[in-house]
């Protein structure tokens, strides 16, 4: 296989990917000799696509876990008398990719019966790529093979917004959650600070175009900042990331790339269930005993079993005070759209009680005439006692 550099050129060297043992091995074919009706030897572009794979590399988190010279001449030899990486190489830390790939061709040139300074010969490094088995050499050589396409850095406050009340991981395994965004920093609540503190969401915007950027972060402060263990979290929510330990690497893969599905040998379990205590009568209290009742959003008749009880307030960060001010907290809304926009943030509801509708940059089809159709109507809802929910939703959750 051939690589194709990012300005679409086809470069002549030869490499493939094949499983070795646990791991995965890049081999670079060897340069040299002359080719007939080419004014070039053969694979003469040998230092330009393995600095392009180990770039490559680098985008994906990989790590070199060791080397070895693989020509014909010296396979027999030892591998110790044929090392070229003698311990693991974290490319993601490596500060010079063209320094690591010069450094390869000088231990080249030493090994052999007879050293005779080649540093082009056929080389086997073997890896520990993030996202990739020992089974996926043709999909890992298929990726190399060509520029990475991440797409677009999503933005940053509207991915905080998202994530408001949910609980997210850091690598160490400790538990975050985003209680407020505002234009400039987010409030994030752990076990050790309860209150929150305040966390700059340029650190978070920061770190995710690094991680478009070079396909690869790792989670430290000297790349992420200060706060890196949050920022981190927030990174590793994206679609597509997966996370790598020792060290800790966030790898972003192209869209197309494949989601293992886990495979579960014991289906039924058992789990402990959290309930909502007021679920049940907060319901039959926005219904007041009706079979069917209007949305509180869109204003048309549902059934009940089409209608939810939503919190105008994220349920998770309300208070038990607010939890159970059942008259104010929460609204009907149809299960029919209206619900999952707000939930999401692409509808709120403003001072006077009229929906309003985050119209983002192109949004078109069925999704933007269902907000233009919402956008203006009063919210059966609103009222002096609710505001203070609807306020909080504007704040925190609505992406206008």
């Amino acid at each position: 296989m051939r690589a194709t550099d990012d300005a679409g050129a086809v470069l002549n060297a030869e490499f493939e990917i094949e499983p070795d043992g646990d791991h995965l091995a890049l081999v670079m074919k060897s340069a040299g000799g002359k080719v007939n009706g080419s004014p070039h030897g053969r694979n003469h572009q040998y230092n330009l696509a393995l600095e392009l794979l180990l770039h490559r590399l680098r985008e994906r988190g990989a790590v070199l876990e060791s080397g070895v010279v693989d020509s014909a001449l010296v396979k027999l030899l030892p591998e110790t008398e044929r090392t070229i990486v003698e311990s693991p190489v974290v490319l993601v830390t490596t500060p010079g990719i063209e320094a690591l790939r010069k450094k390869l061709g000088r231990a080249q040139g030493k090994i052999g019966r007879n050293p005779d300074g080649n540093a082009t010969k056929q080389i086997r490094l073997r890896l520990r790529v993030p996202g990739y088995a020992a089974d996926d050499a043709d999909r890992l050589a298929a990726d190399l093979a060509q520029p990475a396409n991440r797409g677009k850095a999503p933005d940053a406050s509207a991915l905080l917004r998202s994530l408001i009340g949910d609980p997210i991981e850091t690598v160490t395994g400790s538990v975050n959650t985003i209680v407020e965004v505002n234009q400039k920093q987010v409030r994030v609540t752990t076990d050790r600070s309860p209150q929150g503190q305040w966390v700059d969401v340029r650190d978070v915007e920061a770190g995710l175009e690094k991680l478009h950027a070079q396909g690869s972060v790792l989670v430290s402060v000297d790349e992420l900042g200060h706060r890196s263990s949050f920022v981190g979290a927030v990174l590793a929510t994206i679609p597509g990331t997966v996370v790598s330990l020792r060290p800790a690497i966030i790898t972003l893969h192209d869209p197309k790339f494949p989601v293992r599905i886990r495979q579960f040998a014991v289906l039924d379990g058992s789990a402990q269930v959290t309930t909502r205590k007021e679920q049940r009568e907060l319901r039959r209290l926005l219904l007041g005993g009706r079979t069917a009742a209007p949305c509180d959003l869109c204003g048309h008749d549902f059934p009940g079993d089409f209608l939810v009880a939503a919190h105008i307030k994220k349920r998770s960060l309300c208070t038990d005070d607010e939890r159970n001010d059942l008259a104010n907290v929460a609204m009907l809304a149809c299960k029919f759209g209206c619900d999952s926009l707000f939930e999401s943030g692409h509808i709120t509801v403003d001072d006077t009680g009229r929906v309003r509708s985050s119209f983002e940059d192109g949004l078109r089809g069925r999704l933007h005439d269902h907000l233009n159709q919402l956008h203006g109507r009063l919210c059966g809802a609103h009222r002096a006692s609710s505001q203070p929910y609807f306020t909080w939703h504007r704040a925190n959750v609505y992406r206008g």
